[in-house]
């Protein structure tokens, strides 16, 4: 309730996006301009030079922006060689697949896919697996997009309503050095800011596989501003056999306006989303011909989604610094169905209660109860529970045959409001500048489920999770840089978050109200060895949040008691995870050539690793990574650019219990990435390759993904009149490679005939085991052609 006072308050107060000086996600707090006029500013030239310290003037041109880019020199302004910034025309001259996929100009970032396309992509950073976000902290227009404690996987990062013709600049960040950031920021971040204006277009695209694109946008004048509108609608299905249809409407409404000292905003986005799953697949079937690579094992997944979102930003220079406040409100649903096992959880349910000894029921003949035994076990499937003869008799009831009619499908929902603020105020003293923060963000999920489910229908006695839950991170920071000479930088920061965890669990055991805090010390060095060459070095701790729910949990679902089917102990696990970092880095800037090189460290207290039996990350031990990083951006003439970033690291738990294994499974090994782009005034190309290497996919090293290379290109046809045509070719090669692989246990009726499998206690989940150990993997997508027409309104 206090947060939500706040923000509607803040509703009604001025707000605005940033200036189009160096942002500051990448600016040290020296940055902080004076109010002075603002001279005029040329969209054709501003994007390769230091933007000046003003209001974002109006651009005139879809592509064109005043804002940086990665020829931009950050020497003397950044933190770190790791971080910078990324403009729209760097956006509009790569080809996408999907909208996320212009985060891809981050060096070292991978995005894919492991379902549906209207499903939240998969995000590869710095040795991490990121599954749907985790440890890559996202900001879009003011609104922080990762969500905690989600109903598939915490910090879900669902971009997809993105539209890429509105952005501004992305300004990004890796390390856990800098104070403004908070939870799910331990590998990096980024702040991705809209664009106030856009000439009026009407962009019209279609081609392979059902895809098909409308996009409308304008800013008239309105008032003492501008009222940016964008509409856009989608379908596409997709190169899988079973295509995704994948539908989604999606609409931008922003009001902004500017003077020489201050800016103000307010936006209204709305989105809609609906989409089929083809979720990844056994390597096996593919290998017997029972399925083609391109194949699906359920026909049902799929899912829908929706976010309604109202920010409001406001800034303002004053004499001695500025003062910027955020605030927002969000509105969130998701409803997703999934099957990562197929029948392993069918199977092992049907042993849980016919032979199990800790939960079997004791009319089956097969069933000898331990010493332990629980009498509370709860089955899901109708096939698996006992029959209704009313017998009670030990041993009296012969158990049926396992008929595979249940299957593992699950349902996971999620409907929030999430409502937040922030207030940071900047002041120039001397040679020293410093920012203050303090901020709020308010999560109340009202509908968080985990449903076993078949064909989308609910089971009765199917509930894993069933969830209010309320949580709130309370923030604070602090950070100064101080000039010890013209050449060096020092800056410290503190930052303390406050969390509190209210969840209502359908099993009344599992509620309860947790509270943590936690206090992140930040510190970094910059040296110019002149107006081209700096160098750095970092050091910082910061954190990510776990899932409130298992911070209170007590009882299993399905046993009702505190241990689970195989009788491990529930555990209870903490709110906040700490985790440490350094970096030492080099950045060259000169006209024509921009290079960094990074060398980092990160320590995290505990790793999250993916869990293919539920298909969600779980707590596990600590892990160290560490690696090197080199960018390089050559602006060889006014119209020919190059640019090759390579990234390689190395994850390793740091403890071994059990002797499992120290790696890390779908730890990210190396990833290249490299593109040419010539644009001419009569035409634009480019071509893009990226190489996604082989990652280690179990924690005693054994298994290993195979590495998958894709090469996309784009040329567009600059027309009379603002008209241009684009062919878009998407994996252009038709390359057979992974957008996804893991390796862990499943089912299948087809293991059934296999000896081998059911023979095997280890093995048969019938028997109690853990299904068949396999590599299963969702392809990428094969070559597609798209065209789109761009016109004028």
């Amino acid at each position: 309730m206090f947060s939500f006072a706040l923000f509607l308050g803040a509703l009604f107060a001025p707000a605005s996006p940033p200036p189009a000086t160096v942002p500051a996600a990448v600016a040290t707090a020296t940055s902080v301009p004076a109010a002075t006029p603002c001279p005029s500013s040329s969209p054709g030239t501003a994007a390769r030079s230091v933007p000046l310290p003003c209001p974002t003037p109006a651009l005139q041109e879809i592509g064109r922006v005043t804002a940086p880019g990665r020829s931009t020199n950050l020497v003397g302004t950044a933190a770190a060689a790791s971080a910078g910034t990324i403009n729209a025309e760097q956006i509009a001259d790569r080809p996408l697949l999907r909208p996320g996929e212009i985060l891809e100009e981050i060096p070292g970032l991978v995005i894919s896919q492991h379902s549906g396309e209207g499903k939240a992509n998969q995000y590869y950073l710095r040795g991490f697996q990121l599954d749907h976000g985790t440890d890559l902290a996202a900001t879009i227009d003011g609104i922080p997009i990762n969500m905690p404690t989600h109903a598939h996987g915490q910090g879900y990062s669902d971009i997809n309503w993105l539209m890429p013709e509105l952005v501004s600049f992305v300004s990004y960040k890796k390390g856990p050095y800098y104070a403004d950031e908070g939870d799910f920021s331990t590998a990096g971040s980024y702040d991705l800011y809209y664009r106030n204006t856009i000439a009026p277009t009407a962009s019209f695209g279609f081609g392979d596989y059902g895809y098909g694109r409308i996009f409308l946008a304008d800013s008239p004048r309105l008032g003492s501003g501008n009222l940016l509108y964008a509409v856009e609608l989608y379908r596409d299905n997709g190169t899988l056999d079973r295509p995704d249809d994948y539908q989604k409407a999606n609409g931008v409404l922003r009001w902004s306006t500017t003077t020489p000292s201050s800016l103000f905003a307010a936006t209204l986005q709305g989105y809609r989303g609906d989409f089929n799953s083809t979720d990844q697949i056994p390597q096996r079937l593919v290998d017997a011909g029972v399925i083609n690579r391109f194949g699906y094992i359920d026909p049902t997944d799929g899912g829908r989604t929706f976010r309604y979102a109202l920010s409001t930003e406001w800034e303002h220079d004053d004499p001695s610094g500025r003062t910027r406040v955020e605030a927002y409100g969000l509105s969130y649903g998701l409803q997703l169905f999934s099957n990562f096992t197929y029948y392993q959880y069918d199977a092992n349910d049907y042993y849980n209660v016919t032979a199990n000894p800790l939960t079997c029921n004791p009319v089956y003949t097969t069933c000898t109860p331990g010493v332990a035994h629980i009498a509370t076990y709860s089955s899901y499937c109708p096939a698996n529970t006992t029959p209704a003869n009313g017998s009670t008799a030990a041993h009296s009831v012969v158990p049926a045959a396992f008929s595979y009619s249940c299957g593992d499908q699950r349902e996971q929902a999620d409907k929030r409001f999430v409502s937040g603020f922030k207030l940071a105020r900047s002041i120039q003293t001397g040679k020293a500048a410093s920012t203050f923060g303090v901020g709020l963000r308010n999560d109340n999920m009202y509908g968080l489920q985990l449903l076993l489910t078949h064909d989308q229908v609910p089971y009765a006695n199917g509930t894993l999770s069933n969830d209010r839950v309320l949580e709130r991170d309370m923030f604070l920071y602090a950070q100064t840089e101080y000039h010890v000479s013209p050449k060096l930088r020092l800056s410290g920061g503190l930052r303390e978050d406050a969390y509190n965890f209210k969840i209502d669990d359908f099993q009344a055991a599992n509620s309860g109200y947790r509270t943590e805090a936690m206090l992140n010390p930040k510190f970094t060095a910059a040296y110019a060895a002149s107006g081209h060459q700096e160098f750095y070095l970092d050091f910082g701790d910061s954190f990510h949040s776990n899932d409130g729910r298992g911070t209170t949990q007590v009882l299993d679902p399905q046993t009702h008691a505190t241990v689970d089917p195989q009788g491990d102990k529930v555990v209870q696990y903490a709110p906040l995870v700490r985790a440490w970092g350094e970096e030492l880095g080099y950045r060259f800037s000169a006209p024509k050539l921009t290079t960094t090189v990074s060398f980092w460290r990160l320590n995290i207290a505990s790793e999250l690793v993916f869990d293919g039996d539920h298909g969600v990350t779980t707590p596990s031990g600590p892990t160290e990574r560490k690696g090197i990083e080199l960018t390089n951006y050559y602006r060889a003439t006014r119209t020919l650019t190059f640019d090759t970033d390579i990234a390689t690291s190395t994850a390793r738990f740091t403890t071994n219990p059990g002797n499992w294994g120290t790696f890390v499974p779908e730890s990210l090994n190396v990833v290249t990435s490299a593109g040419v782009t010539l644009d001419q005034p009569s035409f634009a190309a480019s071509v893009r390759y990226r190489y996604f290497g082989p990652r280690v996919l179990d924690q005693l090293g054994d298994a290993i993904s195979s590495p998958t290379n894709l090469v996309n290109a784009q040329v567009t046809w600059k027309l009379r009149n603002r008209r241009r045509v684009t062919l878009e070719l998407l994996n252009l090669l038709n390359s057979a490679g992974d957008d996804v692989e893991y390796f862990y246990g499943s089912w299948l009726p087809e293991d059934a005939k296999n000896p081998a499998y059911t023979n095997n206690p280890a093995t048969n989940p019938l028997l109690g085991g853990g299904g068949v150990n396999d590599y299963h993997f969702h392809p990428t997508e094969a070559r597609i052609a798209r065209l789109i027409y761009s016109v004028p309104m």
